[in-house]
């Protein structure tokens, strides 16, 4: 019987579960009376979606979608400002070549641009960034693989947390205090700009 997801029990595994030696093996009525069971205990500690989840996973299938459809070479000798419109599919290919060190700690980044008003990277995070603030810069980021949640505090103490996967893009406020946790299997890959402000 093939899993559904992670989250699935087999009946092969609720079998080894419940048999205490390979001399006894476990009746198989036990088996289905156990499978049952947990399903009737899944069933009633379900949890409701939070709201509005439905129209978020629609409207990011959607812009998932539009991307695909409005593709644009990007020239890795001539990077265009991150913003908004960026296309994770564009950036993606773009670069594509290039890879961090296998032996790499939590965080490697490889800079792609450093001039007068940024500097461009592409990162990769195996498990955690620590809390940083930026004063003089706008710090923004485009995932191009793996997902994360991003812990802010504002200057006036007010508290919020994001979640980013695939595709979004995100641009932290001057002053915000932010750290990020990795919540893919994998490392998180992306796209990250320090856009300098005037001084």
């Amino acid at each position: 019987m093939a899993l559904e997801n992670k989250y699935d029990i087999s009946r092969e595994v609720i079998r080894d579960l419940l048999t205490e030696s390979s001399e006894n093996p476990v009746a198989e009525e036990a088996v289905l009376q156990a499978e049952t069971d947990l399903l009737g205990f899944a069933e009633e500690h379900a949890l409701d979606p939070a709201p509005g989840l439905r129209e978020k996973v629609l409207d990011k299938i959607r812009l998932l979608n539009a991307q695909k459809n409005q593709r644009q070479k990007l020239n890795l000798h001539d990077l265009p400002l991150l913003d908004e419109s960026a296309n994770w599919l564009d950036w993606k290919e773009v670069i594509a070549g290039i890879a961090p060190p296998d032996d790499y700690e939590d965080i490697h980044m490889h800079t792609l641009v450093v001039d007068d008003t940024r500097e461009l990277f592409v990162a990769w995070v195996k498990e955690f960034v620590p809390e940083e603030v930026h004063h003089d810069l706008l710090e923004s980021f485009l995932i191009l693989e793996g997902s994360c949640k991003c812990f802010i505090t504002s200057p006036d103490g007010n508290t919020r947390t994001i979640r980013l996967g695939e595709g979004d893009f995100y641009t932290m406020q001057p002053g915000d205090h932010h750290d990020l946790q990795i919540t893919s299997a994998q490392p998180a890959k992306a796209i990250i700009q320090w856009k300098k402000l005037a001084a």
